[in-house]
């Protein structure tokens, strides 16, 4: 059966699907190919796509530097122990993870592949202190021998959990180096761009729910009960989706923006942008598309969950930020540190 990869999607599954290689594949939709549009190398009448939700596991997975012994979480006996689990202390044993790495087990987890892979625990969960066995043993011998890659990697998650105040601004080159081995699913940066060529073609005007934004072809602000929301107090309103090209100096990535992102790049609100679409007034849009052109802006981006579920890297938008706001918000802050700083020297002379 033939699968098919659109667009940035060929590269970053380049990692994913190997030649020849016997994968288990869910959540990938198939579609029956009509016979005037198949091809000598489809052997069957169907093709599959990959989407978002697309769950991509190889049979035969390479192993790396710890060789563990994978076993269904069913196949191990639950051991639970009421009086010792609940004491608040049976916790207290790892209060000094970060110090010394040492290696635990966990039983009658469950997993949790709804945002990659994670495992969650319940009141039956169990942690086991000092593990024994061959697995074991293989995990504190590796934690002693590369002590200095765990430290590393440690304070890398703790950089991308707990950010600084100061934004990080990449290229659009340097984002699209970078890859799923040094790329956490929590990571969010930013590129500073412009939109050089905006077309109107590429806005999409509709009504939808004020609540879920999901489409409706009520007129517009007509009361009624959204069944995708499940909201009785719903009004039919005006949204904007926008798919552009954004550029640097050193290349261009395509990103949709969604309603209020959409109100924030064009400086307008749905309804005027919903009516400069209605009305095909190329001669408003101009305006906006010689902003776009010449006034950069930012773009927050953080990794797909494909990266948690396939280990492939696509970089998704999550919000517009505008250069001259972020420009207004950090003289503010300068100048309250500066008044900050003056204060406390006027209370030291004195």
């Amino acid at each position: 059966m033939r699968g098919t990869l659109f667009g940035d999607q060929i590269e970053a599954f380049e990692d994913a699907l190997q030649y020849i290689g016997e994968y288990d594949i869910s959540a990938a939709p198939i579609r029956f190919i009509d016979e005037k549009w198949r091809t000598e190398i489809d052997q069957f009448p169907y093709q599959m796509t990959f989407g978002s939700r697309t769950v991509i596991q190889p049979i035969h997975p390479e192993l790396g530097p710890v060789l563990p012994d994978y076993k269904p979480l069913a196949s191990i006996p639950r051991a639970i122990d009421p009086d010792e689990k609940y004491d608040p202390k049976y916790f207290d044993k790892l209060s000094n993870w970060a110090e010394t790495f040492k290696v635990i087990g966990f039983r009658a987890l469950k997993p949790n592949t709804r945002r990659g892979f994670s495992m969650n625990s319940g009141m039956s969960t169990r942690i086991v202190y000092e593990p024994k066995g061959n697995r074991a043993t293989v995990l504190s011998d590796w934690a002693n021998l590369f002590y200095q890659r765990v430290v590393d990697r440690q304070a890398r998650v703790l950089e991308i959990r707990y950010p600084s105040e100061n934004r990080k601004i990449l290229s659009i080159a340097e984002l699209k180096q970078k890859k799923p081995s040094n790329t956490l699913q929590e990571e969010v940066l930013w590129i500073e761009v412009t939109i050089e060529n905006a077309e109107l073609e590429k806005v999409n005007a509709y009504t939808g729910c004020s609540n879920c934004w999901k489409r409706t072809n009520l007129p517009l602000q007509k009361r009624y009960s959204c069944a995708a929301c499940s909201n009785k107090e719903c009004i039919s309103t005006e949204r904007i989706t926008f798919k552009f090209e954004a550029r640097d100096d050193t290349g261009t990535m395509a990103f949709t923006t969604f309603n209020d992102d959409t109100e924030r790049l064009f400086r307008k609100t749905a309804a005027t942008i919903y009516a400069i679409k209605e009305a095909d007034d190329q001669d408003a849009f101009r305006a906006i598309q010689d902003m776009l052109s010449s006034t950069p802006f930012y773009i927050k981006v953080g990794p797909t969950q494909h990266l948690g579920q396939n280990n492939v890297l696509e970089w998704t938008l999550k919000t517009i930020e505008l250069k001259e706001s972020l420009d207004i918000e950090q003289n503010i802050q300068d100048t309250v540190t500066n008044f900050d700083q003056g204060k406390d020297s006027m209370e030291k002379h004195s």
